[in-house]
């Protein structure tokens, strides 16, 4: 079977229902990013530093089933071996790189170029790839831009997505930062089909607490934002504390069962990037939740995965970013 039939008979098996993992514990890819991002048909996208088996598998698959044509960036002779094992070796374009500063700036430069309209990580310190992204001179960043990193969270009986951000990238964003942290996560809910994204600023509270910097942090901001939300076509609601977010009972006993977000929460804006890494990977290993990451705000989407990330979420993070991904006249917008 070829990485293609075997990639269309996952999805078939799983679309109009969402399985349960199966005793073999395996993780959840969702068809509709994978059929929608082959609708829009194969992105160039440039990996970085690209050698490593994990990385190749998933972006060979993702060729195969039309989502991507990769440019792989890093040592020939590493990536050969890897790419020789497969049954039908692809002939994808190699450009060579043998340190992780080479790797990141020459991936970078092919965005710039315009030669790729996606940028992955591979086996590299993320802090190497987004120094090169970051890079004033020569770097993707436009000017007055954030970053940010956004999780889309699936897993078994699951009823809908559930985005949390930042848990990889801004360590403790402020105001300015977290404002487009916000956006960026409306986008994104709205890519994966969430037509009115609520979001919920977390803390422990409900209530806003002098001695609970994040309470009033996420009160002010809700505050702030609530113009741009009803603008956007979305609703937001700070604090709020996980259950309160989550949950409709946990909401009715705090007397906030009208609340717009209460409850039925669908973007988690955390504090910190230890609430949110310590949240997105409780529901990995705890509900084998398929933890799908794309970063916005450069010129292009970033797919920011880990070796340990399964390969369904690598998948989808590059179903996703490729929906993400801007047409070629926006690029060339973009780079004039």
């Amino acid at each position: 079977m070829t990485g293609t039939e075997a990639l269309e008979t996952r999805t078939h098996e799983t679309e109009g229902a969402w399985p349960s993992a199966g005793a073999a514990g395996g993780y959840l890819c969702p068809p509709d990013l994978l059929l929608r991002a082959r609708e829009r048909g194969p992105t160039p996208m440039a990996v970085a530093a690209a050698g490593a088996s994990d990385v190749l598998q998933s972006v060979c698959l993702a060729a195969s089933f039309g989502l991507v044509e990769p440019i792989l960036v890093g040592d020939p002779a590493a990536i050969g071996a890897v790419l020789s094992k497969e049954a039908s070796p692809p002939a994808f374009r190699i450009v060579p790189a043998m340190t992780e500063a080479d790797a990141a700036r020459l991936a970078v430069g092919l965005v710039t170029t315009g030669e790729a309209r996606l940028l992955m990580k591979g086996h590299l310190h993320t802090d190497a790839l987004m120094r090169a992204v970051l890079d004033r001179a020569a770097g993707l960043r436009p000017p007055g831009s954030r970053l940010s990193h956004v999780f889309v969270m699936r897993w078994p009986g699951a009823v809908h997505h559930l985005l949390i951000t930042d848990a990889a990238l801004n360590v403790a964003p402020d105001p300015e930062t977290t404002l487009h942290i916000v956006r960026h996560a409306i986008r994104v809910a709205k890519t994966v089909g969430i037509a009115h994204p609520r979001i919920a600023m977390l803390s422990a509270s409900e209530t806003v607490n002098a001695a609970m910097p994040s309470s009033v942090a996420a009160g002010a901001f809700a505050a702030s934002f609530c113009e741009e939300a009803e603008r956007s076509g979305c609703s937001i609601t700070g604090p709020l504390a996980l259950d309160i977010a989550l949950s409709p009972e946990s909401a009715a006993l705090k007397d906030m069962a009208g609340d717009a977000v209460a409850g039925r929460a669908d973007v988690l804006i955390v504090p910190n990037i230890e609430t949110g890494n310590t949240l997105f990977k409780a529901l990995v290993h705890l509900l084998h939740a398929t933890a799908i990451g794309v970063v916005l705000g450069a010129t292009v989407p970033v797919v920011l995965t880990s070796r340990a990330d399964p390969m369904e979420a690598k998948l989808a993070s590059i179903a996703l970013a490729q929906l993400l991904s801007p047409q070629p006249a926006e690029m060339r917008a973009t780079n004039n």
